[in-house]
């Protein structure tokens, strides 16, 4: 009986951290299309958005990313990170030029969906070298 009691807890304490990392990403893009919309020019200017971004990528390379996913978040969040640096060049102004308003908008989400990214794919690199260097498997 005291096996299934500490059975239920660990599924429990696991289904918990499990919502909490949903959550968190949920949270995260909400507060990526919002602060990029309302932002600023390209990126979020929001002192309070900004830290909502970061602790919500942290809890998204905490919680969420497993070894099996690392590898394609990773080069997603490659792709994703020189798309937020080519919105800040010459080379976006095309868009610019199509909408003013429309293309400081993509930018600005683009912008906050990186730094939402940035550093839930730091903790994933050092995640994914630490399996890598461990004996084993």
């Amino acid at each position: 009986m005291a096996e299934i009691k500490g059975t239920a807890k660990k599924v429990a304490t696991s289904s918990t951290i499990a919502l909490l990392g949903k959550v968190a990403f949920v949270v995260g893009v909400i507060f990526a299309i919002c602060g990029g919309i309302w932002g600023g020019t390209a990126a979020p200017t929001n002192d309070g958005v900004v830290v909502v971004l970061l602790v919500a990528g942290v809890l998204i390379g905490l919680l969420n990313i497993t070894a099996k996913e690392a590898f394609v978040v990773l080069s997603a969040v490659v792709a994703l990170l020189i798309l937020a640096i080519w919105g800040n060049t010459a080379a976006y102004q095309p868009v610019l030029n199509l909408s003013q308003g429309l293309g400081e908008n993509v930018a600005g989400i683009v912008d906050a969906f990186a730094l939402l990214m940035a550093p839930a794919a730091i903790i994933i690199a050092i995640k994914a070298v630490i399996a890598a260097a461990s004996p084993g498997d």
